[in-house]
């Protein structure tokens, strides 16, 4: 391999100083692989390997046996199982990168790889073949920008080796710029400590007992990703057992069990490390599931369950990307509770999260605690700059004015103005729980996609084209098949076997954010009036949204117009809660489309709101069932106003009269005929169309149960009195 460099002495600088280094290998691979890892076996002669692929790609397999004919210690790893290796940590990361080249699984590889480690990307082209990039295609056309400004990341960070066509260009890093982890303090419990990294670690450990103080306790735990704050709290949950005069039951939940498993994982070591005795509870696949001591216990479980369950502690890992509704319920229900989470990184941005505890003022008093500084490698890490840098990991928004003024913005004219870029991208990453490298992706490489911006770049929509489909792309969707890119007309095929809905013509918001110093300002709604005129003037039947359900954001586009028309009926366990899709029609057919199945989504939402839509918050079934269309009337039985009356004066338990409750909330949300307000409505449907115990309609809506009750009767005796029913 020619180069002026001494690649040898690269990888053991790296070693001596804790950081790590990136090749990455474009064109012919094969040589130039082999190459990079023969000379990095002279500097660890038998590295732990993560390789990561896709298993069932033509070819993949056949790669990764030659990758295991040079090395012995090789782990093989599924990119879409990737996700449970979050805690491991190899010498040496290689990613296959020839059949797909996804950012978020970059990011994810690279991370598990210590300090003097290496990471390998090859592939034959970053453009080409590549399987993510096939959903960013439509008749065939897709953007290079993402990949452009990759290359050309590649080329202005160092710690990089960049092999490109047999031409190799390197731009070394030294050790003398890196900090490597340390840990000065012993802390309360030097046991313990000697399992941390970094103070901050240690400071986690010695400020866990402010869970244990009597009254309601918010302890929120924060970093970068990397930092081992789950490592922490789970080193330091153990101790709260020790020291509680009474058994403790802790639960902890986060999004998946993989992105919680390290506080498990730790939480057994640190009981290793105490010497007490226990009971681990594992599943078949390895995940431990409840640490026993005694009479107490560490246990995870999925948030559905976690939020409810009854313990002492409640644990949230990943925190932001359950989201703020989640953590309002669980701080309602629960008087301990740890939040832990991610400020910016490849599993997307705690930021607006953390923005609105930096202003909590709820019941609990809290506490905060930030961890700075890298455990698996060194500070300074050239590899965390570069991935920062080309991913935009900790990209923020910058602090605007609103001058009224919304502009379409040309997406490759933004890629070309880095500053614009990292403003503009900022403002996402910042006002949304979940933003992944692939989002940076989509925005560059998307064909049928049109960006808007707020002047001074105060806020930003993301919209893309569908619509217009063929009959036969219509038919395939309503046998069952996918099709990517075009979500609202293929939700409304699939599932409400609307089949003309496909042939209309439309714009779907993808994303839009407004920067959070400027929110509350009507800018959002600006945007969508540009967008709408943009829209109707190009002819388009519809534009819509799909967004996490959430009150106030289906507030805003109920303000603007908009109406919804399918709510999932499944929650979406990775982003934490149920999807809904709202559409504003423009054109007479749209129309009518929109208001039908509009009408069948009340229709359903009356029915299965015990069963389907057990979980979804009260608050966002009053609201939707508000913003459908009025349906036909419904007749109350003289008997039944008899029954009401007798609930309202204490004659008759709410039991005896449940079905005359449902049958005038079903009266009223047919017929519309006045408002009331959505926590009176709420408190309808949690007890009577979800079901839920007096108890739990409380949790939902921040109430005792005999304030869900009052507030129940109250509104029975309202909805009597404006129909003058007695």
């Amino acid at each position: 391999m020619k180069s002026n460099y001494d690649i040898q002495e690269i990888f053991r600088d790296a070693v001596s100083g804790n950081y790590r280094n990136l090749v990455v290998i474009e064109g012919d691979y094969r040589e130039p692989l082999l190459e990079f890892i023969h000379e990095y076996l002279k500097v660890e002669r038998n590295p732990s390997t993560g390789y990561y692929f896709h298993p069932w790609a033509q070819g993949s397999k056949e790669r990764l046996n030659w990758i295991r004919s040079v090395l012995t210690t090789v782990t093989d790893i599924d990119y879409s199982s990737s996700e449970r290796y979050l805690g491991s940590t190899f010498d040496l990361s290689i990613i296959d990168a020839v059949d797909d080249f996804r950012p978020s699984y970059v990011a994810r590889a690279v991370e598990t790889v210590r300090g003097g480690g290496l990471i390998i990307l090859y592939t034959n082209r970053l453009e080409e073949g590549k399987l993510y990039r096939d959903t960013l295609t439509r008749d065939g056309k897709v953007n290079n920008l993402f990949e452009e400004r990759f290359r050309h990341k590649l080329l202005s960070h160092r710690g990089i080796l960049y092999w490109n066509d047999g031409e190799l260009i390197v731009r070394p890093y030294s050790s003398s710029e890196v900090s490597k982890p340390k840990r000065s303090r012993k802390g309360k419990y030097p046991e313990l400590a000697k399992l941390c990294k970094t103070d901050d670690q240690v400071k986690v450990l010695d400020e866990i007992d402010f869970l244990l103080e009597e009254g309601k306790k918010l302890l929120v735990v924060t970093a970068p990703r990397g930092r081992g704050k789950s490592a922490s709290v789970g080193l330091a949950l153990p101790l709260l057992i020790s020291q509680s005069k009474y058994p403790l039951s802790i639960v902890v939940t986060s999004p998946t069990y993989w992105s919680g498993a390290e506080i498990m994982r730790f939480s057994e070591m640190s009981l290793k490390a105490l010497h007490k005795r226990f009971r681990k509870v594992i599943s078949r696949d390895g995940k431990i599931l409840s640490l026993e001591i005694g009479e107490s216990r560490i246990r995870w479980l999925p948030p559905e369950l976690a939020r409810d369950q009854h313990g002492d502690i409640l644990v949230v890992d990943e925190a932001a990307a359950l989201g703020k509704e989640f953590a309002d319920y669980v701080l309602r229900r629960w008087d301990k509770v740890a939040l832990v989470t991610t400020v910016h990184g490849y599993e997307g941005s705690g930021k607006i999260f953390l923005k609105i505890f930096d202003s909590y003022d709820g019941e609990h008093d809290v506490q905060r605690l930030k961890l700075d500084f890298p455990v698996r490698y060194g500070k300074g890490d050239p590899v965390e700059r570069f991935l920062n840098d080309a991913f935009l990991l900790n990209a923020d928004a910058t602090e605007g004015e609103d001058l009224n003024k919304v502009a379409e913005v040309d997406v490759r004219s933004l890629f070309e103005d880095e500053e614009r870029l990292a403003s503009v991208y900022g403002i996402l990453v910042t006002a949304h729980y979940r933003n992944t490298p692939d989002d940076l992706m989509m925005l560059g490489d998307m064909a049928f996609q049109r960006l808007f911006v707020a002047e001074n770049n105060a806020g930003v929509a993301q919209v893309v084209e569908e619509g217009g489909l063929s009959q036969e792309a219509i038919k395939s969707i309503a046998q069952g098949e996918e099709n990517l890119g075009h979500l609202i007309p293929h939700r409304l095929v699939k599932y409400w076997r609307l089949f003309e809905f496909g042939e209309l013509r439309g714009w779907r918001v993808m994303r839009i954010a407004v920067a959070p110093a400027l929110q509350g300002r009507g800018i959002g709604s600006k945007l969508l009036r540009e967008i709408e005129i943009k829209g109707e003037g190009e002819g388009i039947d519809w534009i819509g949204s799909s967004f996490l359900a959430s009150y106030n954001v289906i507030k805003f586009w109920a303000k603007n117009g908009y109406i919804p028309v399918h709510v999932s009926t499944k929650k979406n366990e990775s982003l934490g809660g149920y999807s809904v899709i709202v559409v504003k029609p423009f054109s007479s057919a749209a129309r009518e489309m929109v208001s039908r199945v509009s009408l069948l989504l009340k229709d359903k939402l009356l029915r299965t709101s015990h069963q389907v839509y057990f979980n979804l918050d009260p608050r966002i079934l009053a609201i939707l069932l508000k913003l459908t269309p009025p349906a036909s009337n419904v007749t109350i039985s003289d008997l039944y106003v008899k029954k009401l009356r007798a609930y309202l004066e204490g004659l008759l338990p709410y039991n005896s009269v449940a079905e005359a409750v449902h049958l005038l909330g079903e009266k009223y949300f047919k017929e519309l005929r006045f408002d009331v307000d959505d926590v009176s409505l709420a408190t309808l449907i949690s007890r009577t169309f979800q079901g839920k115990s007096w108890y739990h309609a409380g949790v939902s809506l921040g109430l005792t149960s005999s304030q869900v009750e009052q507030r129940l009767k109250d509104t029975i005796a309202l909805i009597l009195e404006k129909y003058q029913l007695s």
